[in-house]
């Protein structure tokens, strides 16, 4: 009996390495580990800076769920904070989840905080396995405002999600290994419509390396690069 109990809790150990080996992570697989990131404009001129610092990794309903802290600063005075906020990122099965809550304006949102807000997310999704040419799925959030004789919607929907190429780049933050992305946003608010195109850059048990953001036309208006990785 002994020896049979010893072989099932072999079996479920096994099971669940293999669970956990199969969702690949697109950040910091470490708690406490800090990826520094700088912000610019097309002409290279530093516009901000912000942080991602791993908080804990938790297990819950059969999920694992990575919870990051997000510190934004100013570009001229670097110790002076514009924004916290706590991300989160979760794997279940051997899918990875981005939470859409991310690409809220937190500090917009500071101004409804005495008003009725849902929201409803649609989040991002990575598989297990990347590859060229591959299309990922859309994701969104919409945020519905209610508040005396005041009522707004702000929708953002990531949509045509892609594999474009497996590539190394160097920031610097070093050398990597990554997959190339690229995506479009569109922004409603109100009457107001914004529309981007996003590329970047992720690796594994990382995140994000490069990021650039065009308008729609085209336009370069934006670089985000990771510039130290602290653990």
């Amino acid at each position: 009996m002994k020896k049979l109990l010893y072989m099932l809790l072999l079996v479920l150990a096994s099971s669940i390495i293999t669970l956990a080996q199969e969702c690949t992570i697109y950040i910091p697989n470490t708690v406490g580990t800090e990826l520094h990131y700088e912000m610019t404009n097309a002409k290279g001129k530093l516009m901000g800076s912000y942080s991602q610092k791993l908080l804990s990794i938790k297990n819950k309903g059969g999920e694992t769920i990575y919870s990051l802290l997000q510190t934004t600063k100013d570009a001229k005075s670097k110790d002076e904070v514009i924004m916290q906020d706590t991300i989160t990122f979760r794997c279940k099965g051997n899918e990875f989840y981005i939470d859409m809550d991310k690409y809220m304006n937190q500090k917009q949102m500071e101004a409804f905080k005495d008003m009725e807000v849902k929201i409803t997310t649609d989040d991002l999704i990575y598989p297990a396995k990347l590859s060229p040419g591959q299309s990922l799925k859309d994701g969104s959030i919409t945020i519905s405002i209610e508040g005396g004789m005041m009522n707004m919607n702000m929708t953002t929907n990531i949509i045509n999600r892609k594999v474009e190429a497996k590539e190394s780049i160097d920031t610097p933050a070093g050398t990597f290994n990554t997959y190339k992305l690229s995506e479009d946003v569109q922004s409603k608010t109100g009457f107001v419509n914004v529309r981007m195109h996003n590329v970047m850059w992720i690796s594994k048990d990382i995140g994000t390396i490069r990021s650039e953001s065009y308008n729609k036309k085209g336009k370069l208006t934006g670089i985000t690069q990771l510039v130290k990785i602290v653990k």
